[in-house]
């Protein structure tokens, strides 16, 4: 997951960065705090549907946000 918002971000590091806050909160949201990272909740499944639903969640967060 972090791959594609560096290579959506185009070198941006703010708005990697922010992507990655909101992608964060989104998990937090739905799991609980106890989630360190992205990549470690993206490594705790075995496919791809429960991370690509929080990328779903996090981009209307980030809308909503306007970033």
């Amino acid at each position: 997951m972090l791959g594609a918002i560096r290579i959506e971000a185009r070198g941006d590091s703010g708005l990697e960065a922010d992507a990655v806050t909101v992608l964060l909160e989104a998990i937090r949201r739905k799991f609980g705090g106890g989630v360190d990272s992205v990549p470690s909740f993206n490594d705790a499944h075995g496919s791809a549907r429960i991370p690509l639903r929080m990328v779903d969640q996090a981009a209307g967060l980030a809308d909503a946000r306007g970033l």
